[in-house]
This record gives C-alpha cells, structure tokens and sequence, in this order.
C-alpha cells in the first residue's frame, strides 16, 4: 500500500474530512494527543511519532532509568522506542513499520495501541513513582506475550510480524 492511499484511508476511518499532508508528513490529534505521521521512502516505512511531554526533575535518575529500562526487548514500550527530541527536548513514544505490511485497518489499531502505549508514558511523567508502576504492568503484559509464543511488541495477531 502506497504511504498516501494509507494516509487517506486511516483519516476517513476516523472522520477527518481532509487530511493535509506537508512532504510526507502530516500531524493529527487523537484522543487529545498530538500524532504525527513521516514516510519513510528509504525505508519505504510509516514513522509514527506521540509526544508525552517534558523531562520531568528526575529525568536523570529514576524515570530516565526507567525508560531506558522500558526499551530493553521493547518490554515496556508495546514494541515502540522511548526518546527525546534533539530539537525541542521533549520525550516521545515512537514507532515504525513498512508499508508492504500494513492496510488501513491493521494500521489503525497498531496507532491506536500506540497512542494508549503514550498516554502511560505520559501519565507516568507526573512521577517516577507512577512511571515504576507503569514499567512494572508493561513487564507483566510481555512475560504473558512471551508465555504465548508471541514476540515482544509484535502484531501477530493482526497479521504481520515485527521483525
């Protein structure tokens, strides 16, 4: 599936009248965060990237420790990547796939568990103590993914794999 064609197909699923797309990109709101879309023609992939917010005072203790730990096999994260901004230092929960892979359905429910992937990592900015509890039911979502023949991250059940 061309990058464009998902593009329009995933806004009509979800009642955008026009979707404006600015050199591959294009910038949403969903569920009252901000979801922006990059193609990707090296990779010939859709970048999605949600940010969560600000660095908290204990980005370098703690939490940070705890998003980085996240990272690790994607245990925490439902496959995606946390990071920062270089630019405007803001943290992120990002994610990529191929579009060789996607149709418009899978591609909606694979943002949509994404964006609920934020939205813990967003709530969880409020305290490290919130982010540990977060960390700690992503763990028990993993272990019970692996314990179901299932990768980490992975949309088996969708139709495709991460590889």
């Amino acid at each position: 599936m061309e990058y464009n064609e998902l593009m329009q197909g995933f806004a009509a699923k979800f009642g955008v009248a026009e979707l404006e797309m600015h050199e591959g990109a294009t910038v949403l709101d969903m569920d009252n965060m901000t979801v922006g879309f990059v193609h990707d023609p090296v990779e010939d992939a859709v970048m999605v990237v949600v940010e969560i917010g600000y660095p908290p005072p204990d980005a370098d203790g703690p939490f940070g420790g705890v998003m980085l730990k996240a990272n690790y096999l994607f245990g925490g994260t439902g496959g995606a990547t946390l990071c920062q901004n270089p630019e405007t230092s803001a943290y992120a929960v990002m994610r990529s796939w191929p579009l060789q892979l996607l149709d418009v359905d899978t591609f909606a429910a694979a943002v949509e568990k994404l964006v609920n992937t934020a939205e813990t990592w967003k709530d969880s900015l409020s305290g490290s103590a919130e982010a540990e509890e977060a960390k700690e039911e992503m763990d028990e979502e993993f272990e019970n993914a692996l314990s179901h023949g299932q990768l980490p991250g992975s949309l088996s059940s969708n139709g495709f794999l991460q590889v």
